[in-house]
């Protein structure tokens, strides 16, 4: 009888092992991209391109993907030759983009924790060490001439545990978000891509041979006119696996001699005009203003502890959307 028993259990734990619901692993995270907004700027494209992160969760047993309920947005700055990475709705960076009087103002602001101060107390006869962090925030105007950003103002925020604040500005710094882009979106004209080639009528007929290793079935292109060339912009969506980014995707491209290829990025602060060549001075340019204001706190017991909380706080600026339940 003893020896009955554990062959029992066996039977019905291989028998268990069977009948489980079998779980799926063929889930991967990935991003979806696609241009929400195409605009023309003193024969330059300006583009909005929306980003959709996917994480994989478990669900009934199942790997399913699940949208990460933040949406990042990019934007890119073309001529037709080169394009220009604005930026977007990074982790520690946010760039907005707004219009006064028809010129494009981009401001740039940057978010870090900087370790300053290290400090060390003594409880029951026990040495802890500490490192307190000050939050460094700069926030950098840019204003667009048609060649290139003139660096219009800058702003330095330090803040530390104690409530001590230093800003330290070069001009005025404003948020440009409050002036929008202008409404609604361009519409390029549609091209044909047959066995490799693309078909399209701007001005004249073209027919230009896409690059190696391009998937012809992921694009949907529309064919503009910009100041130095022909883009062709990807109006469909864009499915990539995550660790992939927006200057990675087969979303943008130039016409060049007989074919069409990628155009060559840059970021913009490698796009700013050369001091000298571009009228940025202003009424407060030349004047730097620091402003200190401090706080009192009860002691050094205080001290510590906002340090400790520093430590582990990490903000991330996003535009976040509902989740779907």
């Amino acid at each position: 009888m003893s020896k009955v028993i554990p062959n029992v259990v066996l039977v019905i734990s291989v028998l268990s092992l069977l009948f489980l619901p079998a779980v799926s692993a063929d889930c991967s995270p990935y991003k979806i991209y696609s241009v929400d907004s195409i605009s023309i700027i003193n024969g330059w494209l300006l583009l909005g391109i929306g980003e959709n992160t996917y994480t994989c969760e478990m669900i009934a047993g199942e790997w399913m993907p699940r949208p990460s309920c933040a949406v990042d947005e990019y934007y890119i700055l073309t001529d037709g030759s080169k394009a220009v990475f604005l930026g977007g709705t990074d982790i520690g960076r946010e760039t907005f983009l707004g219009f006064v009087n028809g010129t494009l103002y981009v401001l740039t602001v940057n978010r870090a924790h900087v370790p300053y101060k290290n400090v060390t107390i003594t409880i029951e006869g026990v040495s802890h060490n500490f490192t307190l962090l000050k939050n460094v925030t700069v926030k950098v105007l840019y204003r667009f001439n048609g060649a290139c950003f003139e660096n219009v103002s800058a702003c330095k925020i330090v803040s530390y545990p104690n409530g001590t604040k230093i800003d330290t500005c070069n001009g005025s710094v404003w948020n440009v978000s409050n002036y929008k882009i202008p409404g609604g979106s361009l519409t390029g004209v549609p091209v044909r891509i047959e066995n490799g080639t693309v078909h399209f009528r701007l001005g004249g007929s073209y027919s230009l041979a896409l690059p190696e290793g391009v998937n012809a079935s992921v694009l949907k292109l529309e064919a503009f006119k910009a100041k130095h060339g022909v883009i062709l912009v990807n109006m469909g969506v864009i499915k990539v696996l995550a660790g992939e980014g927006v200057e990675d995707i087969p979303v943008l491209f130039v016409a060049d001699n007989k074919t069409v290829r990628s155009p060559k990025f840059m970021d913009l602060e490698k796009f700013v005009c050369a001091k000298g060549s571009a009228n940025t001075t202003n009424s407060t340019a030349n004047s730097v203003v620091e402003n200190r204001g401090k706080k009192s706190i009860c002691g050094p017991a205080f001290l510590v502890p906002l340090g400790t909380t520093a430590l582990f706080a990490e903000k991330t600026v996003r535009r976040v959307r509902k989740c779907p339940e």
